[in-house]
Parts: structure tokens; sequence; C-alpha cells
């Protein structure tokens, strides 16, 4: 009986091509599923919000590349008599120069804050988290905070735990980062990675006071990274800084003992722009 024929067997190369045309078309997938998360491509996205967001022609700008900038506008916190201890380093994801945070491992310790207080205000800060400070990797967990009126601590953290594993669905918690700390949860998550650059823009109104009773709490709108993530908020609570009370303070950046950058800091001052 004649022996059965063996099926050609299919070239090497058609099955490299079969699995190397697989491979991409799945990478293609996962990479426009990251892009849509991405908050440039989401529904009400506002580039003018996000990073390098330009300053009103009479915006302070209280940062300007250099340490004489910082030692002219700003001043420790919480004495105001302790030597600047924050860093003037390279952009880690561009160039230029921008502000490092530098001092002291425990928060609260080794702030900075601005001179010049503010009542009613618009403002901005570009950040980045880089993790630990002294390498310049961008690998690790990262913590800081931009304080409004030196109480309201809108907060800047990297995920940590099971949130690593994917942080753009990160159901951000009340000391996550957008969150008015131990308050508020922001109403949508825009995360970038670390050694991205982000942003917060905030437009604040102060708390309304009758002698020392509080009439009105402070309201705030915040977008980060282009998305608006809280809308003509109150908020009362103080995480640090000055108590909650009538007197106007300066813009603070939170000192966490890991490495977070800054750059393109201003603020406009609404109330003296309204005199």
């Amino acid at each position: 009986m004649p022996k059965k024929k063996a099926p050609p067997m299919r070239p090497k190369i058609c099955q490299t091509l079969t699995v190397t045309l697989s491979l991409l078309l799945l990478t293609s997938t996962v990479l426009a599923e990251d892009d849509s998360k991405k908050p440039e491509n989401r529904a009400g996205y506002d580039r003018t919000k996000d990073v390098g967001a330009k300053a009103p022609a009479q915006a302070d700008r209280p940062f300007d590349g250099t340490i004489d900038s910082i030692r002219s506008d700003w001043q420790m916190w919480p004495q105001a008599d302790m030597a600047i201890t924050w860093s003037i380093v390279d952009n880690p994801a561009g160039e230029g120069k921008v502000l490092m945070t530098n001092g002291g491992q425990r928060w609260g310790t080794h702030d900075l804050v601005t001179k010049k207080k503010y009542t009613d205000f618009e403002g901005h800060v570009d950040f980045i988290m880089m993790g630990a400070r002294g390498d310049d990797k961008a690998e690790g967990y990262a913590n800081s905070g931009v304080y409004l009126q030196n109480r309201y601590e809108l907060q800047i953290e990297s995920p940590k735990g099971k949130d690593i594993e994917d942080p753009y669905n990160w159901k951000i918690g009340p000391h996550g980062i957008g969150a008015f700390c131990m308050e508020r949860v922001p109403d949508v998550n825009a995360w970038r990675p670390n050694g991205q650059w982000q942003s917060f823009h905030f437009q604040f109104k102060a708390a309304r006071w009758d002698g020392e009773k509080m009439v009105e709490p402070a309201r705030t709108t915040v977008w980060w990274n282009g998305l608006k993530i809280h809308d003509n908020v109150p908020i009362q609570h103080a995480n640090g800084g000055v108590p909650v009370g009538p007197t106007a303070e300066g813009l603070k950046l939170q000192e966490h003992g890991q490495d977070v950058r800054y750059r393109n800091i201003w603020i406009f001052d609404q109330a003296s722009d309204a005199k």
C-alpha cells in the first residue's frame, strides 16, 4: 500500500510573517487604547490650561529659571529666616533650568512660599515628578503639593501599590494627585507618567468674612493637564500652612522628600486688578 504523502509544510517565512503581523496589530491596538486615555485626546481638553500656558501680561512671574528670582520673590516655610534650600537644576525633559524641591525628608519643614500674598487670583504651575531624589531617574514614588493661599493643598503624588499597574484607571482618593488633600477628589483622572511635564491651572476666590466669621467659603476651579477636575467647588480644609482665616496668603510649593520640579509658575492677582 503506497505511503500517504505528508501535507506540505508551511514555509517558516510565512509563519514568521503571520506572527509579526499579529504582534504589530496587537501593539497598534494597545497604543491606540493608551493614546485615547491621554488628557489631550479626551473630551473637554483645553490646551490653553495645559503645560506651557501663557500668563496674562500683568501676571506675577516669581520664577524665571534663576536662583536670584527665588531669593527675591520666595521665602522658606515655616521659618521665613531659613536659607533657601531648593535647587535650580536641568530640565529632565527638555531645555532650560527648573526649580527642584529640596531640603527636608518630612513634609512641612522646608516648603517654599511666595512673599507676595493673594486674595482672588488665577494661577498656573507646570510640574514633573521624578521619583527619588539624586539619580535623575523618573521611576519611583514622588509627592509634593501646590497650596492655594498657603492653606488648601492641591496634591501632587505618583501612584503606589496596585495603582502603579494601571494609573490611567486609578480611582484617585482624597490624598491622590489632583485632590484637595483630605477634602475633595478630582472629577476625572488626567494622569501623565512620571518624567513627563504636567500642569495645574486654577482660578481661586478667597473665603469671605464678616470679622472672624466666615460667610462664604473659598471656591476654586482647577484644570489638571488641560482637563477640568474641580468646577467652582467650595474648599474649607487647611492641610498644613496657615489656618483658614481672613488673611491673604502666598502660593506655596511643598517639599516632601522626593524629586519634584517646577517651571512656568505665574499668578494673576485679580483682586489687585479689580481696584
